[in-house]
């Protein structure tokens, strides 16, 4: 069976690590659960985990590499505001998407 790859980007390390560690738990949960149950479409997701350490900048290079090197087709993470606007720019220019756990 073929994959599509996302990215899980959160901060497993540094101040916000202790509340974005376990969404990257709750996604990866989710993710064996719609795999279990034959994928989507026919394909199962396999995810590729990348760690912002609670640095905007950091995540911003992250997404970039998840996006280009990585060819995931969407990211999970940006737990703050801070992390967000860092990787809007990198969204826009290629063209991909953020799927984030909290109120803006």
């Amino acid at each position: 069976m073929s994959t599509v790859k996302v990215g899980i980007l959160h901060s497993l390390r540094g101040t916000m690590a202790i509340s974005e560690a376990p969404l990257k738990d709750a996604e990866l949960m989710a993710i064996a659960e719609i795999n279990q149950a034959g994928g989507v479409l026919g394909k199962l997701i396999e995810p590729v985990i990348e760690d912002g350490a609670s640095n905007p900048s950091l995540f911003e290079s992250k997404a970039r590499k998840l996006i280009q090197q990585d060819q995931v087709v969407t990211l999970f993470g940006g737990w703050n505001s801070a992390c967000r606007k860092a990787v809007l720019p990198v969204l826009e220019e290629l063209n991909a998407q953020l799927w984030y756990s909290s109120e803006y």
